[in-house]
């Protein structure tokens, strides 16, 4: 966004949040720092963002705010975590549980080791089938929480528990790099800016 289009914003915000009296009295420094901390976040996105607010609070949009609702409508729709422990739970159901009471984790030989390396093994059975089935990110949550136990295991509702902490702290890390960014890159920028000159006055 750039400044004109961010006082713009500021109209808006002021349009539909009358009670607030930020916005009405906006300075050319907070313009600025607006249109500064927004520069990535397209126009229409940012004015989306705080219509959607009015119908969810009664307070002006934060910059946080804006920049993860504008963010998340550039890509798809995020699973819930009971969304994402249905599809998780049908593929243990239809593929984890045949695998370990028909077929067994037997390892076998993916192919020949380069020297020095390990060999490389995988489980047979359904896995396969498993993973093709299974979302990306849900197959590698499920990968890191240990299929093979998990498909043994007789405490279903442990596991679902597990799994949707687990899938609900992925969306939280998922939401704090929306909210951020490009931000970061220009706090590492900056931040290597001031090391380098840093180390050269040292030089001196």
């Amino acid at each position: 966004m750039t400044k004109p289009e961010t006082t713009a914003l500021f109209a808006l915000i002021k349009a539909l949040f009358p009670r607030d009296s930020a916005f009405k009295n906006a300075t050319p420094d907070m313009v600025t720092a607006w249109a500064e901390m927004l520069e990535d976040i397209p126009f229409d996105h940012a004015k989306a963002a705080v219509k959607a607010a009015v119908a969810s609070s009664p307070f002006p949009p934060s910059i946080a705010e804006i920049r993860d609702y504008a963010t998340r409508l550039n890509g798809p729709r995020r699973l819930t975590a009971e969304e994402a422990w249905g599809i998780a739970n049908e593929c243990i159901r239809e593929y984890g549980t045949r695998t370990v009471q028909k077929e067994g984790f037997v390892p076998q030989p993916c192919g020949p080791a380069r020297f020095g390396e390990p060999v490389r093994v995988r489980p047979s059975g359904l896995e396969y089938e498993a993973k093709r089935h299974c979302p990306d990110d849900i197959w590698a949550l499920l990968q890191r929480m240990g299929w093979k136990d998990i498909c043994e295991s007789d405490s279903p509702d442990v596991v679902r528990g597990q799994f949707m902490r687990a899938w609900s702290s992925h969306d939280a890390e998922a939401k704090e790099v929306r909210v951020l960014g490009a931000i970061v890159p220009e706090l590492v920028k900056a931040i290597t800016g001031e090391v380098l000159a840093q180390l050269g006055a040292g030089d001196e």
